[in-house]
């Protein structure tokens, strides 16, 4: 098991500190593995009205603030993350590769570019293309409207 399924826990666990502290340290190192500065992990999780970026390391020790959409962030790259290790389970090197790389299904922009500077509907077309128990009726909407962007940007 690693670390950010053994993070997983029961409902009642999100409120618990040290659940909360553990489940940080998971996301955090998954993150960084991902290839996030911390400046993008604060974009990602939607943390900048909680914290300054200049603050950012204290989640090194501390939990990220209980917040529901913190947590709902979190939730949804917690299985994003789960989905690519499905998919790519010999190989952990492809699951960044995948984040990184442009994807026509994204207007031509990589997977985590579409998370951190779309926010939320980012990490929901992300999941909805990886995680094939997620939204599969709703992700080609995603899909369109990205691909509309792409069109209309190439076109100017």
């Amino acid at each position: 098991m690693n670390d950010t399924t053994e993070a997983r826990g029961t409902v009642n666990d999100v409120h618990d500190e040290e659940y909360r502290r553990q489940l940080t340290r998971a996301v955090m190192g998954m993150l960084y593995d991902w290839g996030l500065s911390l400046e993008h992990v604060r974009m990602l999780l939607g943390l900048e009205e909680f914290v300054p970026l200049r603050k950012m390391s204290r989640f090194r020790s501390e939990p990220f603030p209980d917040e529901p959409s913190v947590n709902e962030r979190i939730e949804h790259v917690i299985c994003i993350a789960e989905a690519l290790r499905t998919a790519y389970p010999r190989n952990p090197q492809m699951v960044r590769h995948w984040l990184q790389q442009p994807n026509r299904k994204f207007g031509k922009r990589a997977p985590l570019e579409c998370m951190i500077l779309d926010g939320l509907p980012g990490i929901l077309g992300v999941r909805a293309e990886v995680d094939c128990t997620y939204a599969w009726q709703e992700n080609s909407a995603y899909y369109t409207e990205q691909q509309a962007k792409a069109r209309s940007s190439s076109s100017s």
